[in-house]
């Protein structure tokens, strides 16, 4: 076996940590909604640069789950650094979200 390809016990990882995030994000902008229902301006209308920002780190984490998942990219040296990178930008997005939700610490 080769060392760059993902063992079974790396794939169940990644799939926990796919859910763990999609948990996290999901569990976030309900909050931000409810938080933000009874206001007539949204927090994604206000804070442009943190929006803009979120949906960057968003797509990043997008692109390199499907980056992660295609065979080349299975079989190259770069399989770690994908998986780095969509950590990264997994946690990028939680942080966005948290700005836009306790709007004192952005």
């Amino acid at each position: 076996m080769d060392a760059n390809q993902p063992n079974l016990e790396e794939r169940e990882k990644l799939f926990i940590v796919h859910g763990v995030f999609f948990l996290l994000v999901g569990t976030m902008n309900k909050q931000i909604q409810v938080k933000y229902q009874s206001t007539p301006s949204s927090p994604y209308d206000t804070q442009k640069m943190v929006t803009s920002a979120f949906l960057v780190a968003l797509f990043v984490y997008a692109t390199a789950s499907l980056a992660e998942v295609t065979p080349w990219i299975q079989e190259s040296v770069y399989l770690r650094r994908v998986g780095n990178t969509r950590l990264f930008a997994g946690a990028i997005t939680a942080v966005f979200l948290l700005v836009l939700l306790i709007p004192a610490w952005g």
